[in-house]
């Protein structure tokens, strides 16, 4: 069929633009009461002109065309355009033909409002130290491009206020608005309380201590017998699981995923990884259980785990819809917390998946003994530990004393807990460590203070707890009331990590780095704020961003590497797209490019995906692949050969490949161009590092000549890494030869041989650049670390182009 089709200019025939317009639906074929009728025509019949209505998704929408026109039929289409932002758009098409009375018709693009997801507005519970915690509660999540967040704090008096320091209340309230999303009000409180934060401790069965470390960021940290100190993890326990003794099983959170680490050999190994993981329990070394509490409710529940096959991926199994938490297994049922009633307790049988009701009373938390339930309830008249025999069919504890517990252990026949507010206020006197016989009687406190952040039990008189005022662990003898600072003297350690290198990607006002201090986690540093954020807990090997989405590979399970995506626009959860262990990514807009890593961690091969992590091909065997680049259709990349820095500059056509294609070989593009450390294009140019013997060299060469180029910078140089800028080409140098000249330089694109690169910092002994990325607002972040050559510091800094001032960031 042909029809001739003309968009008309808004200018000619007027845009029909509408934010609040009633929506129509014109599918008529009959003609418009503003057109004249000739009888002795025909009228067109069987035409629609559909409205639609879509939710706000930052893509852009338009109108399908007219259908069930003849052929030959002319449509001019007023208004009938690409739109993004939310709003009411109307647009006409008239029709006319010869032979035919003319028509039009109306339709009208309805873009409704989106909802905010994945946003956390958290009261918090804070200890006075003196300092200004109003910006302790932040709303946490990555906004939608356009929010605006306006947020008024008041205190007890509902005064408002700039600062809370003092103890009391502070009431938030924070409203989200986006003319293309629902306006959303959140509140929150932040509670100044005598100093106490949990920082948890656990005594394994051989005696090791595992605990918070607050002296270093909350790192984990394990005492021995001996008094040997360790750091065994970047990563701050949000609790131990007390159901494994012989072993420290603990959750480690960021903002992006949550993990379950297990200390095995002296070091900290991941068993499984989340977007939210609310509990975790064992049921033996391959079977394990989890309680998810996601904001998208579809997710929320208690997953099983079964890792048998060690030769695939795990098999997860949903067993539970709700919020739960609490996570025991005793005997052959799983015992939790259930936010859907109230937080009573409730069992799973393991072999039928069907729930039973244990404890009718809200449980803040329980611990299972000797076939009995010890938990602190939220009782009606008041609050108090009770307990429950297993074996009995009564949903109705027995109260073991008055005390509202927290970190509730037993050991050697008595149930220790620590007596602070809970669910209402405790007299301070009657804070700190108490112990109860599981069997009854007199509750007797062994440590009077309101300063406990965690502690766990060593022996019956014997106990280790971290004090709230200092930080410090302390060993607490109960016969003659005496304590020992087990950490005495201790000082952080500052110990230049070995790193093979990381990674910087600027988006915004905001600059993403792998911050060697922290286990080469990823960290986010925002130039508004000023503040750096710790976005994942575990080991990141790489990471790109493509198109407002973070791809992020990382440590997830014992040594797997798997891929995760999450939209840094419009926020939500990380998502897993694929169990493929892949670096150096690059994107066409529909597939992920990137070099394929085999179990072992090393590059074995070149990969394609889909961007949501479908039709995984590895479809070429070239290793050490590096510098994915695409252009024009072709994959370009350097084939290094193994433990080499340099080689050749190849390319593959990417019509040939598929999802079948192996084996995939390259094309040298020119055996002019070799050596080549890095490359970058830039239009028709080529710029790369040359990597001789005794050459050094930026050089910039083009497609048509495809030449060795021009030197445009070389005397006393070696360049550790290029980063095309504006109009220059920016670098690092270190020739050791000439050690005095190293330091950040940059050349101009055009320049016509050496000897015009400007020096903007010189190394100074100090610093030593490499992951460079250059900010809108004149700032060059880096690596101060050269892998090769183990020089630098390893932390990383910013460098102002204009003042040549330098800041460390972490």
């Amino acid at each position: 069929m042909k029809k001739r089709v003309y968009f008309l200019l808004p200018l000619l025939f007027g845009l029909f633009l509408s934010s609040c317009g009633e929506e129509s639906s014109s599918n008529t074929s009959e003609p418009s009461s503003t057109t004249s009728i000739d009888d002795s025509k025909l009228n067109f019949t069987g035409v629609t002109f559909d409205s639609e209505s879509v939710v706000y998704d930052g893509n852009s929408h338009i109108l399908n065309e007219v259908s069930g026109a003849p052929e030959n039929t002319t449509i001019n289409y007023v208004g009938r355009n690409s739109y993004v932002d939310v709003g009411v758009y109307q647009a006409t098409a008239t029709l006319s033909k010869d032979g035919y009375n003319d028509l039009t018709l109306n339709a009208t693009l309805t873009i409704t409002k989106a909802t905010f997801s994945g946003y956390e507005y958290e009261s918090k519970t804070v200890t006075y130290d003196g300092l200004d915690h109003i910006n302790d509660i932040q709303l946490i999540g990555i906004l939608p491009e356009g929010t605006n967040v306006t947020e008024t704090i008041k205190n007890a008096n509902n005064e408002i206020v700039t600062s809370a320091i003092e103890v009391g209340s502070y009431t938030y309230t924070c409203e989200i608005t986006n003319k293309n999303y629902n306006t959303e009000t959140l509140t929150a409180t932040l509670n100044i309380k005598a100093q106490k934060k949990d920082m948890p401790v656990f005594v394994s069965s051989d005696g090791t201590i595992y605990f918070a470390n607050g002296l270093h960021e909350s790192y984990l940290y394990s005492l021995n017998s001996s008094a040997e100190l360790k750091q065994l993890d970047y990563s701050s326990p949000k609790e131990f699981n007390r159901y494994s003794p012989s072993s420290a099983l603990f959750i480690s959170g960021s903002p992006f995923l949550n993990s379950v680490k297990e200390i095995t050999g002296g070091e900290a190994k991941v068993l499984y990884t989340d977007s939210n993981i609310s509990d975790f329990v064992k049921y033996d070394s391959n079977i394990y259980y989890y309680s998810c509490n996601s904001l998208k409710a579809e997710k929320t529940g208690i997953y099983k785990v079964d890792a048998t096959d060690t030769e695939n991926e795990p098999i997860v199994t949903k067993i539970f819809e709700g919020k739960t938490d609490n996570l025991s297994i005793y005997g052959n049922y799983l015992y939790f917390t259930n936010g859907n009633d109230k937080n009573y307790i409730y069992k799973l049988n393991l072999s039928s998946n069907q729930t039973a009701l244990v404890l009718q009373e809200k449980v803040h938390e329980y611990i299972i003994n000797n076939n009995k339930l010890y938990c602190t309830v939220n009782g009606t008249l008041n609050d108090y530990i009770g307990y429950i025999d297993l074996s009995s069919s009564s949903v109705t504890p027995t109260k073991l004393t008055n005390a509202a517990g927290e970190y509730l252990t037993i050991k050697n026949d008595y149930l220790y807990y620590n007596y602070t507010d809970l669910f209402s206020y405790v007299d301070a006197s009657n804070k700190g460590v108490w112990r109860i016989k599981t069997s009854g009687g007199e509750p007797e406190q062994i440590i009077a203070t309101e300063n406990v952040n965690g502690f766990d039990v060593e022996s019956s008189t014997s106990i280790v707890y971290i004090d709230t005022t200092d930080l410090h662990l302390y060993r607490y003898n109960v016969t003659n009331k005496t304590k020992v600072d087990l950490l005495n003297g201790f000082v952080a350690p500052e110990v230049t990590p070995l790193n093979t290198g990381g990674n910087t990607i600027i988006l915004g006002t905001k600059t993403y780095y792998l911050n060697m201090y922290a286990g080469k986690t990823l960290y986010v540093y925002d130039e508004l704020t000023k503040k750096t954020s710790q976005l994942t807990s575990n080991k990141v090997a790489d990471f790109y961003i493509y198109n407002d989405t973070m791809y992020f590979n990382q440590v997830t399970m014992l040594t797997n590497n798997d891929l995760y995506s999450i939209n840094l626009k419009t926020g939500g959860e990380a998502e897993k797209i694929s169990s493929n262990d892949v670096r150096n990514m690059v994107s066409d807009g529909t597939y992920l490019y990137a070099t394929h890593y085999n179990w072992a961690g090393l590059a074995g091969g070149i990969s394609r995906m889909k961007l949501d992590g479908s039709e995984y091909v590895k479809f070429s065997d070239v290793d050490g692949a590096k510098n994915f680049t695409l252009k024009d259709g072709k994959l370009y990349y350097i084939n290094c050969a193994t433990g080499q820095d340099n080689g050749n500059i190849e390319y593959m056509s990417l019509s040939n490949i598929t999802s079948l294609t192996e084996g995939l070989k390259g094309t040298v593009l020119s055996s002019n161009i070799k050596n080549v450390k890095q490359f970058a294009f830039d239009g028709n140019n080529i710029f790369y590092i040359y990597n001789g013997t005794i050459d050094n060299s930026v050089r910039r060469t083009d497609f048509t000549s495809l030449g060795e180029g021009t030197k445009i910078a070389s005397s006393k140089t070696n360049p550790n890494e290029i980063l095309l800028y504006g109009d220059y080409v920016y670098y690092y140098s270190y020739a050791s030869t000439a050690a005095s000249s190293a330091g950040f330089y940059k050349v101009s694109k055009t320049a016509t041989q050496d000897g015009t690169q400007e020096l903007i910092l010189g190394y100074n002994s100090t610093y030593y650049g490499s992951n460079l990325a250059i900010s809108n607002s004149g700032y060059l972040y880096f690596l101060n670390y050269i892998p090769k050559l183990a020089f630098g510091d390893a932390h990383f800094y910013q460098l102002d182009l204009n003042s040549k001032t330098v800041t460390k960031i972490s």
